[in-house]
């Protein structure tokens, strides 16, 4: 989420491309994506899918409340483990993550019985952390084996992905300090391609997206919005949308030179006074109160009317849809139950293309 934390909510957005983009002549400036293109678009929450125990109960029936929302797409993440960040080993742990057959079974509710989209979204976490260590500022001793355990994590998920028609896998989760070794991540997304026919990509730290170097291997630019938006914990929906106006240039600067969809990842604010200040900082004042509860709702707003029918963009994942929380007690990411739900489902019922429930339809070979 960002680069000042321990252990970083992931999560997600995405959009992508109904018909897969023309690969561009090595020879021509890649062309951004411009309204005229056709765009299969991702507008819909993220849940964490991060227990073994009953996964299929505890996360059913949050499926299926995102799709009474009213999104055509559930970003589901899904966890692997380091121990800290100096650790060289990364591993599924199977008392966290679900089995495969669990797996086939949430995605079945997902994709068949509610209608939705899918992105399946593997990111790393540390298990026993120093400090404030995160996915971000890992160092493995050595990162040639690090990839190897990494490509075989990517190639459990691709394999699941796969079997089950999901429509956009990402490759990683603000991988800051492993962003680097390009190479290493070409031969993960080569391994991946050879089993997953879907979309690719990646989620990009909001302060590191220009810095990855494999954008031209992927289908969408994924990216968290983690932005400081004000200085008043009381911002106003048009002080914060004045804010947004240079951020969304730069970025659409940006994407014009790789030519890919924009997908936001993980967009979000706690319900917190100041969230608007520190977004990625979830313990800056952990109260509820009215004046957190409608800075959330001021966030959500700003960003809607900030990015609204930008066609670069191909999609918005809310972060996050819970099992717990929500209402007005509560003071994490969740929307529901609070002022921001309300504008949410609004905003929703303007933009889900969900598809006919039993609908299931197969990837195209790339």
């Amino acid at each position: 989420m960002k680069a000042a934390r321990a252990v970083v909510p992931y999560t997600l957005l995405l959009a992508c491309c109904c018909e897969r983009l023309c690969a561009q002549d090595a020879s021509r400036p890649a062309r951004a994506a411009t309204s005229s293109a056709v765009v299969e678009r991702y507008y819909g929450l993220a849940i964490q899918v991060d227990t073994d125990y009953k996964p299929v109960e505890k996360f059913g029936p949050l499926i299926r409340e995102v799709a009474a929302l009213g999104c055509d797409t559930v970003l589901l993440g899904a966890d692997a483990y380091q121990t800290n960040a100096s650790s060289g080993k990364v591993y599924i742990d199977p008392k966290r993550t679900p089995t495969r057959a669990q797996w086939n079974r949430l995605l079945t509710i997902a994709r068949v019985e509610c209608g939705l989209k899918v992105i399946l979204a593997p990111k790393i976490l540390l298990s026993d952390p120093v400090g404030t260590e995160w996915r971000g500022v890992i160092q493995p001793p050595s990162w040639r084996k690090w990839f190897v355990d990494y490509r075989k994590v990517l190639n459990h998920f691709a394999d699941i992905a796969q079997a089950n028609g999901v429509e956009v896998l990402m490759i990683g989760s603000e991988m800051v300090s492993a962003e680097k070794h390009t190479e290493e991540w070409r031969e993960v997304i080569r391994q991946v391609k050879r089993r997953y026919k879907g979309k690719l990509s990646y989620s990009a730290n909001w302060d590191h997206y220009q810095p990855v170097k494999f954008w031209d291997e992927l289908d969408l630019i994924g990216m968290t919005s983690y932005y400081k938006l004000s200085d008043d914990p009381v911002p106003t929906v048009e002080s914060v949308v004045k804010v947004w106006e240079p951020i969304k240039q730069n970025i659409l600067d940006w994407q014009r030179t790789i030519g890919k969809p924009i997908v936001f990842t993980e967009v979000g604010w706690c319900s917190q006074e100041g969230a608007s200040i520190e977004p990625w900082n979830y313990y800056r004042k952990q109260e509820a109160t009215a004046k957190g509860h409608a800075e959330q709702r001021v966030c959500y707003e700003a960003f809607m009317r900030a990015w609204d029918d930008v066609p670069q963009v191909g999609g918005v994942i809310w972060w996050e849809w819970t099992d717990y929380g929500g209402g007005r007690d509560c003071y994490n990411y969740t929307p529901k139950g609070k002022p921001a739900e309300k504008l949410l489902r609004h905003w929703l019922a303007k933009r889900s293309t969900r598809r006919q429930v039993g609908q299931q339809p197969s990837h195209k070979a790339r």
